[in-house]
């Protein structure tokens, strides 16, 4: 085998045992390894009884995501890894493209798929890093329109049809070649919630390797369901999510560039606060308001750093 398929779980039982049976139902020439963050319900033992060949790592604590990874990735022997949410499901081909691709291009480091939501609409699986590219991007609307037509298309005209070079691909799915994973040291610790999968594709281009999004290859995620991540995040995960941002541009960005860029974000949720603002003297959809509270405090969020 030259492939192992990762799985990190926490809490999981049900969405780890669907992913399993997916990458087994798709793909079978592979090793799984299901690392489980000191999970306090029965996701070990449910592996165990329905999948008894599958390889289980326990954590001893529910440290991070990028924890997990990398001692995922410590315990394989294969030249490629696969490395996927609990709540990812595999459809037909779907790794063997991803794998194939790192086969036939070896200056790819890593490649990700096209994500999807459970009701097959189309999901953000790329972007830009946390940084002035990005921070533009979002203050001109640049990123949500491309979101929106996007998701509008997809079915009917999808845009990406390529597989094509990326900024960053989603941390929910990655196949990664081990030679570059360790080039790099793998998984930064230090991102402990969220912006991980950017630092790692950042160093992984900063030495040489390519980051690749492939469209070819399509997975079903959960993620926050087809209202969007963004809306269904608690307040102490949009917290974290903004701290890792700062923390990603604290470590790469000079000091100049980090002002920047916090301030883009501050003026491009402002904005949005603003525009939900109006929207709201003239329609009392209770939606509405829920926006003009969740982007005044996200705001606030960014103005802290300001």
């Amino acid at each position: 085998m030259s492939v192992s398929v990762i799985i990190i779980s926490y809490n999981t039982a049900a969405l780890t045992l669907k992913c399993i049976a997916s990458v087994r139902a798709t793909f079978s020439d592979c090793s799984i390894i299901v690392v489980d963050n000191c999970s306090p319900d029965d996701t070990v033992l449910q592996v165990q009884k329905n999948f008894p060949y599958v390889e289980i790592i326990v954590s001893s604590e529910n440290k991070s995501y990028a924890n997990a990874v990398n001692i995922g990735m410590h315990s394989c022997r294969t030249e490629y890894a696969v490395v996927t949410n609990a709540d990812v499901e595999f459809r037909d081909s779907s790794i063997s493209i991803l794998t194939e691709y790192l086969t036939n291009h070896p200056r790819v480091g890593v490649v990700a798929p096209q994500q999807v939501y459970p009701n097959g609409s189309w999901q953000r699986s790329y972007g830009y890093v946390p940084g002035i590219k990005e921070g533009i991007s979002d203050f001109l609307m640049i990123t949500a329109a491309k979101h929106l037509l996007r998701t509008l298309c997809f079915h009917s005209f999808p845009i990406d049809k390529k597989p094509k070079h990326v900024d960053f691909v989603d941390g929910a799915i990655l196949a990664i070649r081990i030679s570059a994973y360790n080039s790099v040291n793998g998984f930064d610790e230090e991102f402990s919630f969220y912006t991980e999968e950017s630092d790692f594709c950042y160093r992984l281009s900063k030495a040489k390797w390519d980051v690749v999004f492939n469209p070819k290859a399509i997975v079903m995620h959960i993620r926050g369901a087809s209202s969007g991540a963004e809306m269904n995040l608690t307040e102490a995960k949009v917290r974290k999510l903004i701290y890792s941002k700062v923390q990603f541009i604290r470590k790469h960005c000079s000091s100049l560039e980090q002002k920047i860029y916090i301030f883009l974000e501050y003026l491009h949720f402002s904005m949005k606060m603003v525009l939900y603002k109006t929207a709201r003297l003239f329609s009392h959809i209770p939606s509405i308001q829920t926006k003009v509270t969740f982007f005044e405090r996200i705001s606030s969020y960014w103005e802290e750093y300001l």
